[in-house]
């Protein structure tokens, strides 16, 4: 199983404009609760386990957060159907402000430092398996089309197909000559499926691997990318971490509930889990100096001020799979 140590440069503010994430976040508490009634959500427990103890629970923008006693997933419950989150998608003004001001302030950026990496590191494995044919590729419950955008401009020998799409398609703001768009997949006809946070924002986690399993051809590949609530900057700050946006962080699963829920999906081979994210050092360093309990961490990250410690710290937290941020390849036999 392949692990890798990546090094970039990318930065959060670049990505996430502190006002335009403020005015974000702000439309999207009120959003959750004027679009999430009770009667839309229901009592969820552990997505890998089923299991009903929790260590602890936390609320964020409106919605409660359970860690499950075992394996330490974090998920929402109660959780939107399915049906509730997909109306969420078309009718939040959060979301309409993500992709009709956030999306064409930073797609640019995002194209440069997370599109286009995650697309090469895709090639790279494509070509091993694939060679020269004309691939076919499913993205299971994306969040915008810039995937597919472009893929279609730089991969031109694909057909790209959305499934499940959590936008409003005339939301899309140029042509894409290669993508389809679908409610479901046939079995067994997919070269390629990926699930890019589609994990942490599903209902059923199990249900869509399972799904896009079934959608693979036999040596067909999954790419997920995803967050892990064991990865460092959880660990260290909790509830206190940003990460947690409802609904589209709907679950955290750690890396033992990653592994366990691949387990729990007959006929898969673990090709790659790494953890490459570049962001856990600098969102705990930048709320360091508010939490309580860092101090060793404090010392290590600001006070030692030695970029060569920083580096191989870096180095450490994605060698050993302790990142926040998790990518994994996974083969159907």
């Amino acid at each position: 199983m392949e692990r890798a140590i990546i090094h970039s440069n990318l930065k959060k503010q670049e990505i996430q404009p502190s006002e335009m994430l403020m005015e974000y976040k702000s439309l999207l508490s009120k959003d959750i609760k004027k679009l999430f009634l009770a009667e839309s959500l229901q009592k969820a427990f552990c997505p890998v386990t089923g299991e009903k103890d929790i260590k602890k629970s936390f609320s964020s923008m409106g919605m409660e957060y359970n860690v499950s006693r075992s394996m330490g997933n974090i998920y929402i419950s109660p959780k939107p159907t399915m049906k509730s989150l997909r109306t969420f998608y078309l009718e939040s003004e959060a979301r309409k402000f993500w992709l009709r001001k956030l999306w064409p302030e930073t797609k640019v950026i995002r194209k440069e430092k997370i599109i286009m990496p995650q697309l090469e590191w895709v090639h790279g494995f494509m070509n091993q398996y694939f060679f020269d044919k004309k691939i076919s590729i499913a993205e299971f419950l994306p969040n915008h089309w810039g995937y597919g955008l472009v893929s279609d401009q730089e991969f031109p020998n694909v057909n790209y197909t959305l499934v499940d799409a959590l936008f409003d398609l005339s939301e899309i703001d140029t042509g894409i000559k290669n993508m389809e768009i679908s409610e479901s997949v046939e079995n067994n006809s997919k070269d390629a499926i990926f699930l890019f946070e589609a994990i942490d924002r599903s209902p059923n986690p199990a249900y869509l691997l399972a799904s896009a399993m079934r959608a693979l051809k036999p040596g067909g590949l999954c790419f997920i990318t995803c967050l892990l609530s064991s990865g460092f900057e959880i660990q260290v700050l909790g509830k206190e971490s940003s990460i947690f946006v409802p609904p589209e962080r709907m679950n955290l699963l750690s890396y033992e509930g990653m592994l366990s829920l691949i387990d729990k999906t007959d006929g898969l081979e673990i090709l790659e889990f790494s953890t490459p994210g570049v962001l856990d050092i600098p969102n705990v360093t930048k709320k360091l100096e508010h939490e309580k309990g860092t101090s060793f961490f404090n010392y290590i990250l600001k006070e030692r001020e030695d970029s060569r410690l920083i580096e191989s710290f870096q180095d450490f937290i994605q060698f050993n799979c302790l990142g926040t941020f998790g990518r994994l390849v996974l083969k159907k036999l």
